[in-house]
C-alpha cells in the first residue's frame, strides 16, 4: 500500500501534461467538510474518531474528453477542527484538533445535459492527500489549594513531539522521551466518487464520499493496528 501514492501520482502527471490540449473549463469551490478516522487494532474491533468539521476551498480544471466525460483535477485546502469543554472540580479542561490538508483531486466526471441551463453529472477517482499539520491541544486552567493553575499542551500528530509555553524544557524533555517518534503519516490516498448539479452553465453544487487506502499510522504504531480517514463534503462552486 506504501507504493499507491506514488504510483497514482506519476500517472496524474502523465494525465495532465496529455490533457493539456482538451477544451477545459475552470472554477473555484468552496465547501463543508466532515471528516473521522476509523481505527482497527491488530487485534480487536473497529472504533471511529470523534468527528472533525470544517471547509475546504480551492481551484479545479474540468477537461473535456468526449461527449459529457471529462477529467476533474484541481488543488484544495482542507482545514478541519474538533473541540470540547468540561470542568472538573474547579478546573476548566478544554481539548481541541486541527489538521490543515492540500488535495488534488483526480476524477473521472460525467454529465448529464437534461435541458441546457440543467445538468447532473457523476464523478470518481482518487485524490491525493498531503497533511501541512495537524495538532492537539490541551488547556487546564483553575485553582487547587489556593493556587492558580492555567497551562497548556500541544501535540504534534506528525513529529509526536509535545510542545507548551507553559511547562519547563526539562518537563517537556521527559514527556517527549515517552512518546513514540512518529504518530500519522503526513500522505493519504482517498478514493471516492458523488453526484453534482450544473446550474445556468457556471454554478455547481455536489456532495461526495471519500476513504482513505493508506494506513495513517507510522512506526512502530503500524504494527499495532491501522487507521483510515473516511470524509464527506458538499460544496458549491463557479466555472469560468
Amino acid at each position: 500500500m506504501k507504493n499507491i501514492f506514488r504510483i497514482i501520482a506519476a500517472a496524474a502527471v502523465c494525465i495532465l501534461i496529455s490533457a493539456e490540449g482538451l477544451s477545459a473549463k475552470n472554477g473555484v469551490e468552496i465547501g463543508y467538510l466532515n471528516s473521522t478516522y476509523k481505527t482497527k487494532p491488530v487485534d480487536g474491533d473497529a472504533g471511529k474518531s470523534e468527528p472533525m468539521s470544517g471547509f475546504y476551498v480551492g481551484l479545479v480544471k474540468d477537461m473535456r474528453i468526449v461527449a459529457g466525460l471529462s477529467i476533474q483535477s484541481g488543488l484544495t485546502y482542507n482545514y478541519l477542527n474538533s473541540s470540547e469543554k468540561q470542568e472538573v472540580t474547579g478546573f476548566n479542561i478544554s481539548a481541541s484538533s486541527t489538521e490543515h490538508i492540500l488535495n488534488i483531486p483526480l476524477q473521472l466526471k460525467y454529465t448529464f445535459d437534461i435541458i441546457p441551463a440543467f445538468g447532473v453529472y457523476v464523478f470518481a477517482g482518487p485524490t491525493l492527500s498531503l497533511g501541512l499539520a495537524a495538532t492537539d491541544k490541551l488547556s487546564v486552567t483553575g485553582e487547587f489549594a489556593g493556587v492558580g493553575l492555567d497551562g497548556d499542551i500541544r501535540y504534534d500528530q506528525y513529529s509526536g513531539k509535545i510542545k507548551s509555553d507553559n511547562l519547563s524544557d526539562e518537563v517537556i524533555d521527559g514527556l517527549n522521551q515517552y512518546l513514540p517518534q512518529s504518530r500519522m503519516n503526513r500522505f493519504d490516498v482517498l478514493m471516492g466518487g458523488g453526484i453534482g448539479v450544473d446550474l445556468v452553465k457556471f454554478i455547481t453544487v455536489k456532495g461526495g464520499f471519500d476513504y482513505g487506502l493508506l494506513n495513517r499510522f507510522k512506526g512502530d504504531l503500524a504494527d499495532a493496528g491501522t487507521l483510515n480517514r473516511m470524509q464527506f463534503y458538499v460544496s458549491v462552486g463557479i466555472k469560468f
